[in-house]
């Protein structure tokens, strides 16, 4: 399988009476800030947000649904070591983590920018839920973009005009696909394998054909989860640009992957691997 360049770029034409015009663009998030960030990125890159919906995966606060998931697919023995790394991370980490958090996502310019917006917001806890959907098909999006951890089914996937979604993953696909990319990457030796994707959504684990990618350098200070946070800020603006290319010729980027390998899709790290991690690698914390 070959490498990726820096950026890849392959354009499809999804036909000539898709140029020339603002596309009705739905987001698809959760109610985090990150999630918001991209809403506002696309906003400010004049990219036509008609919508926004929000999936709340928490109950109290907490990833109840995602912590039950964990546990009927792989039982309590790896869940409970997933929780005591992340804890064990938490630990070390929170600080450092919450200044580059807030460097790169600015709560008060992403409320003000939505805000100006004035984009409805329909709330859920699940796409797939009748009411969500139907709202969904009345804001009559002609391109759904997906910042979410939240299953997006095909129902909903089909709703767009053009029948584009477009979504991302803050790892380089197909080598590094599922949870923490920049984690995996780092504890296989690879740091030239950090990286960000923007992709069109289909039923896999981010399967999709690539839109664009680009490596990240690991910065002073980082962290494999401020990795993902800058991947996601590259991620938004990349989609921006993709859309804006869209309205104005009805062409996108659309890559097949030669290859997806079934061990690329990595999970959550057990405590051991982190401690591994923390002890194999040295450049990021």
């Amino acid at each position: 399988m070959s490498m990726p360049n820096d950026r890849m770029v392959l354009n499809s034409d999804l036909g000539d009476e898709s140029a020339a015009r603002r596309h009705r663009v739905v987001m698809l998030i959760n109610p985090v800030l990150h999630c918001r960030a991209t809403c506002a990125r696309l906003i400010e890159a004049d990219v036509d947000v008609v919508g926004i919906v929000e999936a709340e995966t928490r109950s109290n606060g907490l990833p109840l649904a995602s912590f039950r998931r964990l546990l009927k697919r792989q039982g309590v023995v790896s869940t409970a070591s997933q929780v005591a790394a992340r804890l064990v991370y938490k630990a070390a980490n929170r600080k450092a983590d919450r200044r580059i958090y807030r460097q790169l996502f600015d709560r008060s310019h992403v409320d003000e920018v939505l805000r100006q917006q004035n984009a409805p917001v329909i709330r859920c806890r699940s796409y797939s839920e009748p009411a969500a959907r139907q709202a969904m098909a009345d804001l009559q999006p002609d391109v759904l973009v997906v910042h979410s951890q939240s299953w997006v089914p095909k129902n909903v996937r089909q709703l767009p005009t053009t029948g584009l979604v477009l979504g991302g993953h803050p790892g380089l696909t197909p080598f590094y696909r599922g949870s923490h990319s920049s984690f995996w990457a780092l504890l296989n030796q690879q740091p030239q394998m950090i990286g960000w994707t923007a992709f069109h959504v289909d039923k896999g684990v981010d399967t999709g054909d690539v839109v664009i990618q680009g490596r990240l350098k690991v910065q002073p200070n980082d962290s494999y989860m401020t990795l993902n946070w800058r991947g996601m800020s590259e991620i938004a603006r990349a989609q921006a640009a993709a859309i804006r290319e869209f309205d104005r010729t009805g062409r996108i980027p659309r890559i097949p992957h030669e290859c997806i390998p079934p061990e690329s899709n990595f999970g959550l790290p057990g405590l051991r691997q982190y401690l591994k991690y923390r002890s194999t690698q040295h450049l990021a914390r």
